[in-house]
């Protein structure tokens, strides 16, 4: 149904000349709707509009609304109070962009340019001028005049001396396209009749504040940046990124500086992935452990405490301790500890805490169910894994702030398979890798904790490396699970070859030997495998060095994250064993950037990327985590 807006200032003739831009009748405009100033001076021309359209158009519907405060243009205050509420007007008068007739010929040249740019900011069907020939003599100068009567405007019209200058369509901003009066409501001042006029269409109304202007002006900042960052679009990790201000991304192509404050301020508070943690590492000193003990269904069956004290240079060591000792930090914890289900279920519980504290809004957690049944309860792998699973769906569910809303941190599993020189351990790994198909093949909706992959874990030499199982994981394989082997952690170079060739492993844990092979450096690159580097974990178990030593230490003793990421591997920073370590997830990517300098703040941004990019999701969870990151602050200012 078309309708026709226009503005009014003192000469009524244009709203009368502006609606026979359509012939009246069935076809013509079936609303007008007028929008004025607060001024004295408009009164007559409000009741002459009225009036006319009372005598001729009887059936048309006739709003007529007028500007509280803006009385006459002296300032851009006045405009500015005026385009607010113009905004807000069309929203009010409502209806679809498609049958909304806008006309620019009344009032101030600024109502004007303001109602031209709210039918390319809103839409409109058609915008128009009115053009009007002067045929009547003036009483005093006898210059020609245009219409002042009704009588003169009826005679302009049939003689055609009213022509309409159509300037076309508007589509409308699509940012705009879902905004509503609800959004933007105006304030009725007053629906008393002025002195001349005599109808209740008249109301005078006012915008309580700017904010539809106020996004008018970020939606422009926000369009001129990105076609400023446009040709740098493909090497930014977000494309949120490329609406950022010149002096955010400045700041974020600086290093990051891991003694500042404000860059621990910021790393804590920004959305993080973390896709290589332990379940059985993390409360294994400590507050921690004492609240998991006391959590325990059967504390007198619980093992005795071991002197499991690190070093007193921990969680930096001045020397690196290799894995064996840093296993045995944890001993006060895993399989001698989960065995017992209430400390099971605490340890889920504080677990998820952390990552929330952490602002992890994505974390694929280890674990070894079949490690913490118990026969002799009635306990098998299954129900142990159920147990994990319920506690994190629980908590998942608990943190959500809305029904439509995602958890404040979305956690799935990965089964373990440790690696054995001794023993039937394919055996031990067939249950394991058993148990992840089943699991899989029960939980199977994105939105809930679920089996999403399995892990080949334990020491790696020459006589684990990953061909002796290549036969135990075709199943996993052929259902469809991902795989992360742990690779180049111990190991040379050849045991991440074998984990490429022989298990095609989409993930790589620590990978610390792949820059011995330049030709594995690039098969890996080329097939998008990604690297889960753990920072802390990797410091005191190898030693690497750190700070103002990194440039005079020879290439083996730098730690090659920097460098793996300048070459286009797809790199993550990750925690592995978080109460082992004594550090967080904030805490590795500090540490990264002491082990690396040089690394940027766009570069940490990018390992978040490398993490959603890497995780053992659907792409439907993969486009939903990369709006958790689209609505984040990405940069600190």
């Amino acid at each position: 149904m078309p309708r026709l807006l226009i503005s009014l200032g003192t000469t009524w003739a244009v709203v009368p000349e502006a609606f026979h831009a359509l012939p009246p009748g069935p076809q013509g405009f079936t609303a007008v709707h007028v929008l004025t100033t607060d001024s004295p001076a408009t009164d007559q021309p409000v009741a002459e509009v009225n009036a006319w359209f009372r005598a001729r158009h009887p059936a048309v519907l006739l709003s007529i609304t007028r500007v509280a405060g803006f009385a006459d243009l002296r300032s851009e205050a006045d405009h500015f109070r005026f385009e607010e509420v113009m905004y807000r007007w069309i929203l009010d008068i409502g209806g679809a962009a498609l049958g909304r007739h806008i006309c620019l010929a009344g009032g101030f040249k600024t109502m004007s340019a303001a109602m031209q740019k709210a039918a390319a900011v809103l839409g409109a069907a058609e915008v128009f001028h009115v053009l009007a020939d002067p045929r009547y003599p003036a009483a005093k100068t006898g210059q020609l005049r245009e219409a002042r009567t009704a009588e003169e405007i009826d005679e302009s019209l049939a003689r055609g001396a009213v022509r309409h200058l159509r300037l076309g369509p508007e589509s409308g901003w699509p940012q705009l396209r879902t905004a509503t009066a609800a959004d933007y409501p105006l304030t009725t001042v007053s629906q008393a009749l002025t002195p001349v006029a005599s109808s209740p269409d008249v109301r005078t109304v006012r915008a309580p504040d700017f904010r539809f202007r106020e996004r008018l002006r970020d939606i422009v900042t926000r369009s001129h940046r990105i076609a400023a960052n446009w040709s740098a679009l493909s090497a930014l990790p977000f494309a949120e990124l490329a609406a950022a201000s010149a002096a955010d991304l400045a700041w974020l192509h600086e290093p990051l500086d891991p003694t500042a404050p404000t860059d621990r301020a910021w790393l804590a508070a920004l959305p993080k992935i973390e896709l290589h943690c332990h379940l059985g590492g993390f409360a294994t000193h400590g507050d921690d452990l004492a609240a998991i003990r006391a959590a325990a269904a059967h504390p007198a069956a619980l093992p005795p405490l071991r002197d499991c004290t690190p070093s007193t240079d921990w969680p930096e060591p001045a020397t690196p301790c290799g894995l064996a000792a840093y296993r045995r930090l944890g001993d006060n914890n895993g399989s001698a500890l989960l065995r017992d289900p209430g400390c099971l279920r605490a340890q889920c519980a504080r677990l998820y805490t952390h990552l929330v504290e952490q602002h992890i809004v994505y974390a694929e957690i280890r674990c070894s169910p079949a490690n913490y049944a118990d026969a002799s309860a009635n306990r098998s792998p299954l129900t142990v894994l159920s147990e994990i699973r319920d506690v994190f769906q629980r908590c998942m569910d608990e943190s959500r702030s809305a029904p439509a809303q995602p958890p404040r941190c979305h956690v799935n599993l990965i089964i373990i398979g440790t690696r054995q020189t001794s023993g039937d351990f394919h055996t031990a790994i067939g249950r394991h890798l058993m148990l992840a198909v089943t699991a899989a093949e029960h939980w199977r909706t994105g939105d809930s904790c679920r089996v999403v992959g399995v892990d080949l874990a334990g020491f790696e030499d020459v006589t684990t490396r990953a061909h002796y199982f290549r036969e135990d994981f075709k199943g996993v394989h052929r259902c469809g699970l991902a795989l992360t082997v742990h690779a180049g952690e111990n190991d040379e170079a050849e045991g991440i070859w074998s984990a490429v060739l022989d298990l095609n492993a989409r993930r790589l844990g620590h990978a610390l030997s792949l820059g011995e092979s330049d030709d594995l450096r690039r098969a890996v690159a080329d097939r998008g495998i990604a690297l889960e580097m753990c920072p802390s974990a990797n410091l005191q178990i190898k030693g690497f060095a750190l700070d103002d030593a990194v440039d005079a230490a020879p290439v083996a003793r730098r730690y090659p994250l920097l460098a793996y990421l300048r070459a286009g591997l797809r790199v993550t920073v990750n925690t592995d064993n978080i109460g082992i370590s004594a550090a967080s997830l904030t805490d590795n990517l500090l540490l990264a950037a002491r082990l690396c300098p040089g690394l940027t703040r766009l570069d940490v941004l990018r390992l978040q990327r490398h993490a959603i990019d890497a995780a053992f999701v659907s792409p439907s969870d993969r486009t939903a985590l990369l709006g958790r990151f689209a609505t984040a602050q990405l940069s600190a200012r």
